[in-house]
């Protein structure tokens, strides 16, 4: 493949042509190869670039570098020697118009002469040499504007006509001249029908231009041969422009179809662009392959009209660019929701390690349980992320409720175990009978306490109906025994945190009970407030009142030592709980 640096040195040796104007196709090839080079390079960087993985943007081919971003020094010396080769052939036109201006006004100036010639000039030999002179002096001339080209030629060549025939130069001369012409005139001829076989149209086209103008250089044809010399030659002229004429009718039409066809790329690409509005991740790929199709395509169509190349480029870029960005744009910011979900579920997964091993297993499954409902609230971490996040997630939770499931297995044998310790003590218990000896009947009891502490705890499904039994057996031997007061209360107290503590969830009860004890202290501490308001109130002179007087104060005793017994009860429970 051609690479730029010889693509370069080709252009600056068509540079040094000194005939632009025949060198433009030539030029045209190299820039077009050069162009094809800039669009693989920039297909090959956007491939590089492109997001999300295995998809990208292609840049589409063959940008005019005229317009093309300047990828490195060799697109900028291309870029300056196509400038040059610009700015050298628009001098040369200029010049060639100002030329063709100036040759106008000299032919027409000889046109004058000679039209003077052929009217005022009387002398044969001397007006003869004057209008030899004037032909030398019209071929010296060079090209004038194309427009007025044919009405000149035709016009000078009706001058010649009259010259000859007007002044009746001798027949000798005459004679000889038009033979001389007719026969250069058909060796023009049978040139001009050669041209017809030219393989290239820009050389024919350049060839009838010449020809042309050597015949009407030419002069005048023996007078009886004039017509069919004239309309063979140019019959034949007709022929070649006919072909010429075909040619860039077919180029126009070529143009304008690959313009249509061009058009309808953009307008597939616009619609990619407008349905990718809303669209979600695995429908980008789609819309992808289609743009990157329509792009290919673009490559296979060749140029569209002179006037409408460069914009129809241009409007094709930008929608694929339009397509290009939005797409961007959607992943820049699934890209963003990824990190956010990330970063949460970490913190997620961070906390659920931290649970893992933990034994606190009702807190426990309930903190992990409400971070499974967070997870599911995060959204997704994105496919590099997501399911190595959850893998471990979920391996810590895997680990922590079969690690619950083992202790309460154990747990279940262990309780199943001790149930049937505490039947039988409630069996033993019930069927108790006493001896007589209340002190030693007293021990018994309390030795059914410290066996009942010591049988280890059971299901919470069975542990309240047990703990009722064993305090209705309790307290029935209690009052069998005449146990009353201050003693009693003091062990149905010991019994009851024993049995609060024995409980599966002992913490928890001597809590709530703490809180109890502590709200019936407030309420009591109110109702002596209370009372001793009260008291202010009552005239207590009567017997009857001093009666009442003694009574309320009774009852104010009571409720002062409940408060002090139900304060050591406080205490107590508060320390238990400092134990546990």
């Amino acid at each position: 493949m051609t690479t730029k640096p010889e693509l370069i040195a080709r252009m600056e040796a068509l540079l040094q042509n000194e005939d632009l104007e025949h060198t433009a196709e030539l030029v045209d090839a190299v820039k077009e190869s050069y162009e094809a080079l800039v669009a693989e390079a920039q297909h090959a960087a956007t491939v590089a670039a492109g997001e999300p993985p295995a998809e990208g943007a292609e840049a589409p081919a063959q940008a005019p570098i005229e317009s093309a971003p300047l990828g490195d020094e060799d697109d900028k010396r291309f870029k300056q020697l196509v400038d040059a080769f610009h700015t050298k052939v628009n001098e040369v036109r200029r010049r060639k118009a100002k030329e063709e201006a100036d040759n106008l006004a000299a032919k027409l100036a000889v046109m004058e002469e000679l039209k003077a010639l052929i009217h005022q000039e009387e002398n044969i030999g001397s007006a003869f040499q004057r209008f030899k002179d004037l032909q030398e002096k019209w071929k010296t001339i060079g090209p004038v504007p194309q427009q007025a080209y044919r009405d000149l030629q035709r016009d000078f060549a009706h001058l010649l006509d009259d010259f000859f025939y007007h002044i009746r130069i001798y027949k000798e001369l005459r004679d000889h001249d038009l033979k001389k012409n007719t026969a250069l005139k058909q060796a023009l001829i049978a040139d001009m029908e050669a041209v017809q076989r030219v393989g290239s149209v820009k050389e024919a086209e350049a060839l009838v231009k010449e020809y042309q103008e050597k015949w009407h250089q030419i002069g005048p044809v023996v007078k009886e041969e004039w017509e069919a010399v004239r309309d063979r030659f140019w019959n034949a002229t007709r022929v070649v422009y006919e072909r010429i004429h075909e040619y860039y009718k077919a180029r126009r039409t070529e143009h304008e179809t690959n313009l249509a066809a061009k058009q309808a790329l953009i307008d597939k690409v616009q619609a990619l662009v407008e349905q990718s509005a809303e669209v979600a991740v695995k429908d980008w790929k789609a819309l992808t392959d289609q743009v990157l199709e329509a792009q290919n395509a673009w490559k296979s169509i060749g140029f569209a009209t002179k006037k409408d190349n460069e914009r129809i480029w241009k409007e094709f870029r930008n929608t694929c660019n339009a397509f290009f960005d939005r797409k961007k744009q959607y992943f820049d910011a699934l890209k963003d929701q990824f990190k956010g979900a990330r970063e949460k579920k970490q913190a997620l997964l961070d906390q659920a390690l931290a649970l893992k091993d933990s034994t606190e297993w009702r807190q426990t499954a309930d903190k992990l349980k409400s971070l499974q409902q967070q997870w599911k609230e995060a959204g997704s971490a994105g496919p590099r992320d997501e399911q190595k996040l959850w893998n471990r997630f979920r391996e810590a939770c895997d680990a922590f409720f079969a690690a619950r499931k083992a202790h309460f297995d154990k747990l279940d044998g262990e309780q199943a175990e001790h149930l049937k310790a505490r039947e039988a003590l409630l069996t033993e218990l019930e069927g108790f009978a006493h001896t007589g000896d209340r002190n030693a009947d007293l021990d018994t009891l309390k030795n059914f306490s410290k066996r009942w502490l010591e049988c280890g705890r059971v299901s919470p499904k069975h542990f309240d109906t047990l703990q009722d039994r064993y305090r209705a057996a309790l307290d029935k031997h209690y009052g069998q025994l005449k146990v009353e007061g201050e003693e009693r209360r003091r062990a149905q107290f010991h019994d009851h945190v024993e049995n609060l503590k024995s409980a599966p969830d002992g913490r928890d009860r001597i809590e709530r009970e703490t809180r109890f004890v502590k709200r019936k202290i407030e309420e009591m501490e109110n109702e002596l407030r209370q009372f001793e308001n009260k008291m202010g109130m009552f005239n207590f002179k009567s017997a009857s009142g001093e009666a009442m007087r003694k009574e309320l104060e009774k009852q104010a005793d009571r409720t002062r030592r409940d408060v002090e017994r139900l304060r050591e009860q406080h205490k107590q429970l508060v320390k238990e709980l400092r134990q546990a």
